[in-house]
């Protein structure tokens, strides 16, 4: 398990640094795992896709610059009458002689006073040329992360909401997607079943052409037949994921919607090992698991994990 751990915390680095995520909203999943290969599974409710700044990439305005909207001022000294000009302000930069810069200040003590004045050519000119090469780099970075992020989710660009319907319908195309709509924001509404078998290895979610994949469940077979439970990108209140994106990510970590779900899973096989709060019980001769993830989670480290043997 320890692997697992690294494997993971590998692949979720530059996820880290970038911020984008694969999480499950409120849900209801269900996975029955049958005769050592047979799995049923079903998914219903939310998967939200997360970047910084609420999931919203920032496209810079294409407003030009506007000599009205910058303040020259002169720093003029009480004791010689000195003049000295101050930076200019342009519209929404931060204004250190505004009236709101900082009410604290007795302005009544300073030894200057503040005057404005109408700005000089050379100053119209300096401060446009800034602002037009603040937009180019505010707009390369825009394409950039909006680049990257339509890389990482195979398509959709979280906060582009033309993206997230288009995706949406491309995934109706793949099979055990029964619903999947746009719910506005970040948010898909999900319904998803399928039965097969489990090969090497079942995995859930899976996103077509993403760079990234972010299983919230996922079935490994063993050489000796039994069969793993994992949950590398889900888990309880002290997990993996919910630790590195809340406290490691220097407070660029993205905001999320509640996770509030729920996973059941039902075998015939024998229960070797599981993390499961209360165990398993017997029902209509199949043992039965269940674990509440997110809000409702018990305090564990770790996601649903278990060990069933054939």
């Amino acid at each position: 398990m320890k692997q697992m751990f690294k494997f993971v915390a590998a692949l979720s680095a530059p996820l880290l640094l970038s911020g984008c995520f694969l999480l499950p909203g409120k849900f209801d999943a269900n996975l029955k795992i049958l005769d050592g290969d047979r799995y049923e599974f079903s998914y219903t409710g939310q998967i939200q896709m997360t970047m910084p700044d609420d999931g919203k990439l920032k496209k810079p305005n294409n407003e030009p610059f506007d000599p009205a909207k910058l303040i020259c001022r002169d720093r003029v000294y009480k004791s010689n009458g000195e003049v000295n000009p101050v930076r200019p302000v342009y519209g929404d930069d931060y204004d250190a002689y505004g009236k709101d810069a900082n009410p604290d200040v007795d302005i009544s003590i300073r030894t200057y006073d503040v005057v404005d004045r109408d700005c000089t050519e050379e100053e119209v000119t300096k401060r446009k040329d800034q602002y037009v090469r603040s937009q180019e780099r505010r707009k390369k970075r825009y394409e950039e992360e909006k680049a990257m992020a339509g890389a990482f989710f195979g398509g959709p660009i979280p906060g582009d909401d033309e993206s997230m319907i288009a995706f949406a319908k491309t995934m109706s195309k793949y099979r055990g997607w029964k619903k999947i709509e746009h719910a506005g924001g970040n948010i898909f509404d999900v319904e998803y079943s399928e039965t097969g078998t489990i090969g090497n290895y079942f995995s859930f979610p899976v996103l077509p052409d993403a760079q990234m994949q972010y299983p919230f469940f996922q079935l490994i077979q063993r050489s000796d037949g039994a069969v793993e439970l994992l949950s590398p990108s889900i888990a309880g209140q002290g997990s993996f994921f919910n630790m590195m994106m809340m406290k490691e990510s220097g407070g660029k970590a993205p905001k999320i919607s509640e996770i509030d779900g729920i996973l059941t899973i039902e075998t015939n096989g024998t229960v070797a090992t599981n993390n499961s709060v209360d165990g398993f019980v017997e029902k209509n001769g199949l043992k039965v698991m269940t674990w509440k993830i997110g809000k409702n989670a018990a305090d564990t480290a770790e996601g649903p994990r278990a060990l069933i043997r054939f």
